[in-house]
């Protein structure tokens, strides 16, 4: 007898909530079918009273029917896990071929109840289990049962009984961990040889055999260069031409034996050093002499070239009532380059502002030209640019420049600005709010009627062709 048809739990790979009497939406089959082969795959337990009754068992898996759904249809039963790969492709049903209809499948309460109240054994009791129960309870014996198969959890690639797994971690696993016996680190088990042959702590005999006493092996080195009796050593003065080689225990007595050898090998030494000494000042003073030269000529290029670019400016209330009345809102300078063969760049200024800036700010802009080194350059450009007003003060060092850096955004939306150009000229990109214009009438920004504006690239990154 069937219930009135609820909504089944999705589990062990099922896709379908089962619908009330109304129907239910379509079924995605986007996710992987798993849970009639893993049935398939789950031990079964042994039966207390002989064969499982063919109305209790699933005939698309084979095995007891688990939260048992029925089709309207022809009455045959599934397991809720086995009705989506049932479902997938031409639903039919298992037992009779007949097709089924989603809107017409049931839950059966009552035979769920009624299966996991059958009595059984556990499916080791062949092997020793000695568990009896209730279907109900089958699945929670399996998680504790002595006698279920499972692969070692240091995936050492055996598999046993899990009663034995307490056995195999401490005595069999090759990859168990064990401490060594002379650092007490952790190591694995298969390990533990290759460990011991680099063991800082692994104790070793003096290959000198010395005496019988053992050194760890971070120790011998120590214990060879400072302590070992039997250790061969050249003579402290072997720099100085002495070749005499012995044991530590020899040298002192061919210290004491031979000091006019040494002294007169010591003061060969110091004659030759004094006089390499005296050559190397000789040559160090070339080579101040040099530097200085060079620093000079570096010092006169840095002033030539210091800025890639300085724009003069001239007639500038002109130029800026010019753009008040949008007769001429834009500037442009002659094109310029980066270096002898670098990138060639021109600058636009709106001295009334472009855009939303117009009337309240000063626009510069930078932009990419085309140029005839530009197939040797690294594209897209990505080098800093620094803007500079200048402030034509007369004392240096109470000008108060305007300054203002770009960093361009390397990324596809700024591919136009940024790539190479393949018209005369790229869209330009810079400081749309690079000054208002009430701080151009301040300090001395304009002078005589003009103004000069210093562009720097940063070429620390730049290719030098």
């Amino acid at each position: 007898m069937t219930e009135s048809p609820l909504s089944i739990p999705v589990y062990e790979g099922s896709m379908l909530s089962l619908r009330s009497r109304s129907s239910i939406p379509s079924v995605s089959r986007s996710r992987p079918l798993t849970g009639l082969a893993k049935r398939k795959s789950e031990p079964e337990p042994k039966w207390k009273h002989g064969e499982l009754e063919s109305k209790y068992r699933c005939t698309a898996c084979n095995s007891y029917l688990r939260f048992p759904v029925q089709f309207e249809d022809c009455g045959h039963y599934i397991c809720s896990s086995c009705l989506p790969d049932i479902m997938r492709v031409a639903p039919r049903c298992p037992t009779c071929q007949q097709p089924v209809s989603r809107d017409k499948i049931v839950n059966d309460k009552t035979l769920q109840k009624e299966i996991q109240s059958l009595d059984v054994y556990c499916f080791s009791k062949e092997k020793g289990c000695t568990w009896e129960g209730t279907l109900k309870d089958y699945t929670v014996h399996t998680e504790t049962c002595g006698f279920v198969m499972i692969d070692c959890p240091n995936e050492c690639g055996v598999r046993f009984e899990k009663r034995f797994l307490t056995k195999h971690q401490t005595e069999d696993c090759p990859k168990r961990k064990v401490a060594c016996e002379f650092c007490k680190t952790s190591v694995v088990f298969e390990d533990e040889i290759p460990h011991l042959n680099i063991c800082t702590e692994f104790k070793i005999p003096c290959p000198n055999q010395c005496s019988d006493q053992e050194f760890s092996r971070g120790q011998i080195q120590s214990h060879l260069d400072n302590e070992c009796p039997k250790q061969e050593l050249s003579c402290p003065f072997n720099e100085c031409g002495c070749d005499y080689r012995g044991q530590r225990i020899d040298i002192a007595k061919h210290m004491k034996e031979s000091p006019g050898v040494h002294l007169n090998v010591a003061g060969r030494t110091i004659t030759i050093q004094k006089k390499l000494l005296q050559a190397f000042e000789e040559r160090i003073s070339e080579q101040k002499k040099w530097i200085e030269l060079l620093a000079g000529k570096v010092n006169a290029l840095e002033k030539t070239y210091g800025a890639q670019y300085i724009w003069k400016i001239d007639h500038y209330q002109e130029r800026l009532e010019e753009a008040r009345t949008n007769k001429k809102t834009t500037l442009f300078s002659p094109p310029f380059l980066t270096s002898r063969h670098g990138y060639r760049l021109a600058l636009s200024i709106c001295l009334c502002g472009d855009g939303r800036a117009k009337g309240k700010y000063v626009s510069l802009f930078i932009c990419l030209c085309r140029g005839d080194y530009d197939s040797l350059l690294s594209w897209p450009f990505s080098h800093r640019v620094t803007f500079t007003l200048i402030d034509q003060c007369e004392d240096v060092n109470n000008r108060r420049p305007i300054i203002y850096t770009v960093k361009p955004n390397i990324c596809k939306e700024n591919k136009p600005f940024l790539g190479r150009p393949v018209t005369d000229r790229n869209p330009s990109f810079g400081a749309q709010k690079f000054t208002d214009l009430d701080a151009m009438a301040t300090l001395e920004y304009i002078k005589d009627d003009t103004i000069y504006i210093k562009v720097d690239i940063d070429n620390e990154e730049m290719i030098i062709i």
